[in-house]
């Protein structure tokens, strides 16, 4: 009850340390003062040594100095002091004048040596936290406080600020206010100080002991007052039972009469629920509706005068070379737009629109190429398909990831274009191309040109996959298209150069024709006269270069060009072009010396779907699945082709629904768990979140299956941190850790996950390597 201060008759044992730390003051000063005026190399060397030491062997430095036992708690008494604000605004709270809590002999630091480190009282700082707020700064700012607590060493950048190996601070939650004893008690306390004070719940329990003595008998007054209270209101219970059995059946006459109620109530919110949604989407449809009128406006607008260039001067374009015939064909709108003239069996005939049963199919699919991928996986990719989101493929090289992408799209009738990330990448334009003002003519690149041929095949989906796509830092070429694929209510619009240089080049070539014409007429050339013709001619060449206003040596031939150059480029790559509704993108990494790590921004934006190494598989459990998904299918089927709609159409993320219990499972997570891990996890990805569960569950998966692929995709590859680091409230992160596998693991405990290949066993892996890798713990690391 008393903190360990001896209280009635006690006297402390003498402390020697005590005794020499008084005496010998003197000499600490003045080796104090020696210290002030700079060290001795030698004496810093001292120092320097003592502050690299271990903190437990400082620790046990001042057990010894203070006559404290070893291996126990540094348990002192001291002053608290409110004394002076620091530079970042907040109060800084001391622990002064500590004394021994026994001894009540005063603490001074042990020497270094023959040097004193400082002559001064120990004093310690209090940090923020609970043990600020035991009492209000009032009474600190008074200094009559008194207190108890247990210290701990300072961090070493403060020990090495005071150049002081010893300088402590109160260990967070430990500290105790201490209370004066009444005089009435008559106690004496023997030691360095007559001072009476105790632990003020010690004081507490003394004075309550007090009161139940003297007051013992009202107690036992009270006591029977209550048993005969007791009777009475028995005597009362049983009058109201016989009351409320009167009234037992109209109690249940008003509970179905509630639950009447509550079930209209379910169905009008139910009813209200489905109107809100119809309104949504009817929303969503006007919008796309807009959408599509003001870009068929804008086409319109855009190709008014390229198409009357090329419909009215169309022979004349292709005699003088400007433009051949198949340009021309391909830019008409009566020709833009290709029809789905793919050869197999329609995904609505075979599978009847099932998307749940695409799995199995697409498993023996691959079979067939040499390729095993376990059913879980396939469904989780087909699951990731269906969001639209950008699907990041993660694995060692080798692991089947380009080939899931390219196979998966041969398996339903689709395209696929692999694009290679090149290590010099830098910006955009190293991936949509740039615009050539010294050729007026636009550089496209594979992935541009992928997009442009997905635009003409509308009913086919095209998979384009950025392979090694962390040779270069994505965040840097990639950020402008992350930054459209967030646009979901409808499809991103692509800018590629301004609708300037469009304008140009129609006014250019509307002149040369103009030009040529003139010459041409008054050559007495035809119409059907070629470059070649007009050139041979001596007066119409003449003609050319006067009206052209070009000079005698300038060349027909290097204008002329210069003219084809720009108009087959403005073509061939329109000023914008709407990312195609028919487009999936794809990204595979391979995290090793050679790659950039995936930033925040990124990761927030994707999912990542991790392979394993193939070696590892159980592949007669794959052969197993196969063979019984083959039993099931016709032994000739081919190809199952699926329209870009029936695999998944784009549209925004599901409204954030607390009331959901997935979405409050994950809000607690992030809560309890990711927030104090620093990992980010905000409304955005529970919505993306939602769109997944939703999606996976068309796919095939089970609710808990979902819920544990959104833990993989979306949590555990943001997990990068010093698990020995504490968090915000103390407790090692390596423990939170802990604790959010113990979470999971209750979560999907008797369930359909699997706890061998699921989130689990990942957090397993990341806990035991984090062992080896000095407690850092790292989703990425092998």
């Amino acid at each position: 009850m008393t903190d360990g201060r001896q209280i009635r008759g006690a006297t402390p044992p003498s402390s020697a340390r005590g005794r020499q730390g008084s005496s010998a003051g003197a000499d600490r000063r003045g080796t104090a003062q020696q210290r002030n005026r700079g060290l001795s190399p030698v004496d810093e060397q001292a120092l320097a040594t003592a502050l690299a030491r271990k903190p437990e062997e400082l620790l046990d430095e001042l057990r010894a100095a203070w006559d404290m036992p070893a291996g126990r708690p540094i348990r002192v008494v001291g002053r608290l002091t409110l004394t002076w604000r620091g530079s970042d605004g907040a109060d800084m709270v001391f622990l002064n004048q500590l004394e021994h809590p026994e001894t009540g002999v005063g603490l001074i630091y042990p020497m270094l040596g023959g040097l004193v480190i400082n002559a001064d009282p120990v004093n310690a700082s209090v940090p923020p936290g609970p043990s600020r707020e035991i009492t209000d700064a009032k009474t600190l700012a008074s200094g009559e406080q008194w207190a108890i607590a247990e210290l701990e060493l300072s961090s070493l950048e403060q020990r090495k600020r005071l150049r002081n190996p010893w300088v402590v601070t109160v260990r967070s939650g430990t500290l105790r206010l201490l209370s004066n004893l009444p005089d009435e008690w008559q106690v004496q306390v023997h030691g360095a100080q007559s001072v009476k004070r105790i632990s003020a719940s010690a004081r507490e329990e003394i004075e309550d002991y007090v009161r139940n003595s003297v007051f013992e008998e009202d107690r036992e007054l009270a006591r029977r007052h209550t048993e005969n209270v007791q009777r009475l209101e028995e005597l009362e219970t049983t009058r109201r039972q016989a009351e409320e059995d009167a009234r037992t059946m109209f109690v249940g006459l008003n509970e179905e009469l509630a639950a009447h109620r509550q079930r209209g109530d379910a169905a009008r919110k139910e009813s209200d629920d489905l109107q809100q949604r119809l309104e949504a989407e009817r929303d969503h449809f006007e919008r796309q509706q807009r959408h599509i009128e003001k870009e068929t406006q804008l086409m319109q607008l855009r190709h008014r005068q390229l198409q009357e260039l090329l419909s009215e001067k169309r022979d004349r374009l292709i005699a003088l070379g400007l433009v051949d015939a198949s340009d021309i064909d391909a830019v008409m709108p009566e020709n833009e737009g290709g029809q789905d003239d793919r050869s197999g069996a329609r995904f609505s005939e075979a599978l009847d629109g099932d998307f749940s049963r695409l799995a199995p199919v697409l498993q023996v699919q691959l079979q067939k190429k040499g390729l095993l991928y376990t059913q879980s996986l396939l469904r989780d990719f087909l699951a990731l398909l269906r969001t639209r989101d950008l699907v990041v493929l993660a694995g060692d090289s080798g692991s089947g990831k380009t080939s899931l992408v390219r196979a998966a799209a041969t398996a339903i009738g689709g395209v696929c274009t692999v694009v290679p990330v090149k290590p010099n990448w830098t910006g955009p334009e190293d991936l949509l191309g740039y615009y050539n003002p010294m050729e007026r003519s636009y550089q496209a690149t594979p992935f541009l040109v992928a997009l442009q041929a997905a635009s003409r095949r509308p009913d086919v989906p095209h998979f384009i996959c950025l392979d090694e796509m962390n040779l270069a830092r994505v965040e840097h070429y990639f950020a402008d298209f992350l930054s459209l694929l967030e646009q979901r209510a409808e499809l991103p619009k692509i800018q590629l150069y301004t609708a300037d240089e469009e304008r140009h080049v129609v006014v250019e070539q509307g002149l040369f024709l103009h030009v040529e014409a003139e010459a041409r007429q008054r050559a007495g050339l035809g119409d059907t006269a070629t470059l070649e013709d007009i050139l041979s001619d001596d007066r119409a060449n003449a003609e050319i270069h006067r009206l052209s206003g070009l000079a005698d040596k300038e060349s027909v031939l290097l204008h002329h060009a210069r003219l084809r150059r720009s108009l087959a480029a403005q073509m061939r790559i329109p000023t914008s072009l709407t990312l195609p509704a028919n487009v999936w993108i794809f990204g595979a990494v391979n995290m090793d010396e050679t790659t950039h790590q995936l930033s925040p921004k990124v990761l927030d934006r994707v999912h990542v779907l991790r392979f394993g190494n193939p070696m590892l598989a159980d592949w007669d459990a794959v052969e197993d699945e196969i063979d019984a998904a083959s039993d099931t299918l016709p032994a000739d089927l081919p190809s199952v082709l699926i329209r870009p709609d029936e695999i998944g159409v784009r549209q925004d993320y599901p409204a954030f629904d607390r009331r959901d219990e997935d979405v409050r499972f994950l809000s607690d997570l992030s809560r309890r768990y990711l927030d104090p891990l620093g990992v980010e996890f905000g409304l955005r990805a529970i919505r993306q979140a939602q769109g997944y569960m939703g999606a996976a569950s068309a796919a095939g998966l089970g609710r808990h299956q979902a819920l544990d692929g959104v833990i993989r995709h979306k949590i555990l590859p943001k997990m990068a941190f010093d698990g020995a680091r504490p968090a915000g409230s103390g407790r090692a992160r390596r423990d939170i850790l802990v604790e959010l596998r113990g979470e999971l693991a209750k979560r999907f405990d008797g369930t359909d996950v699997d706890m061998g290949t699921g989130s689990i066993a990942e957090l397993d892996r990341m806990i035991r390597l984090a062992e080896g890798n000095n407690g850092i713990v790292n989703y990425w690391l092998r």
